[in-house]
């Protein structure tokens, strides 16, 4: 067996547990791995050195002491490394799956559109924002994007922006449709789509796909529950909102609101503004400074 394969497992058999080298090996072994204990206890004296476990004597008073191991500051990162290495896969894959299911019934795009993504930019995102960028026939497409977040993209119809759901930097009345990942909740959703409202041409659209608050459940989870949890933990908060307020704010300001569940996320589709451009408009703080623009390399 492979070193790095063993480390790999011995990281997932003490996760969250403290463990002597042959209750370690039993954790293997009901895995359906086999290692010889004297092999296992190279593995891990070599892993206690590099940070990936530590160990400590125990201090029973009955028997022998044993050694007990358990995951080190080395050992917790590279879990979280190969977490969010599976959990990327998954998404990767979902987006294949999502795209090969959606985009033949989709049309092409004209105008100005404008994506405003979240710090949470995952490859469904991301594949989406390559797919509208495939069907944008004639015009321009905007990634507004938090200066934090780094995408690179090489394509002559995409032009990156600083910017965010509360401030984006394009002229009033100008986008042919608007894309939100995810949108602030509590008061800052009313200000996202003010801000909407403001940039979008009186004929034009928007769409948002957000992630909605999964239903409380208690140990053990739902596979789909489980997996929400795991990414909040490994890509940091997650934007989640009440998709009725969402879909009563919408209404109040557009005609038509479709709405399309899917299991945890669900995509509003609005169009025919009730209201001219900047009707909700909330002014903001004079100086604030407006972002600029950065063409991808």
């Amino acid at each position: 067996m492979r070193k790095d394969v063993l480390e790999r497992a011995v990281l997932r058999a003490l996760h969250g547990k403290e463990l002597h080298g042959y209750a370690i090996q039993r954790e293997l072994t009901a895995a359906g791995l086999t290692v010889e204990v004297g092999n296992l206890y190279r593995v891990l004296r070599s892993m206690e050195f590099q940070g990936q476990v530590r160990s400590r004597w125990s201090d029973s008073h009955r028997g022998p002491k044993k050694r007990l191991y358990t995951v080190g500051a080395e050992g917790r990162r590279q879990r979280e490394t190969m977490l969010r290495e599976a959990v990327f896969t998954i998404l990767q894959e979902y987006a294949d799956y999502l795209t090969a299911h959606v985009a033949p019934q989709t049309e092409d795009l004209e105008g100005t559109i404008v994506v405003v993504t979240s710090p949470f930019f995952d490859p469904v995102r991301q594949t989406v924002l390559r797919r509208i960028s495939s069907r944008l026939v004639r015009g321009r497409l905007y990634l507004v994007k938090p200066p934090q977040v780094s995408f690179e993209y090489d394509h002559r119809k995409v032009t990156i922006l600083d910017g965010s759901h509360l401030n984006i930097p394009i002229k009033d009345g100008t986008a042919t449709g608007v894309i939100f990942n995810d949108i602030p909740s509590g008061p800052e959703m009313a200000l996202a789509l003010d801000e909407v409202i403001r940039v979008l041409d009186p004929k034009g659209w928007l769409s948002i796909a957000t992630l909605f608050p999964t239903r409380p459940s208690e140990d053990p989870a739902p596979l789909s529950v489980y997996l929400f949890r795991l990414m909040a933990t490994l890509f940091g908060n997650i934007p989640s909102v009440d998709p009725e307020e969402l879909e009563r704010q919408l209404h109040d300001r557009f005609r038509s609101v479709h709405r399309l569940s899917l299991a945890d996320e669900s995509v509003f589709n609005a169009w025919d503004l009730r209201s001219l451009p900047g009707a909700h408009r909330t002014p903001a703080p004079k100086g604030t400074p407006r972002p600029s623009a950065t063409r991808p390399k």
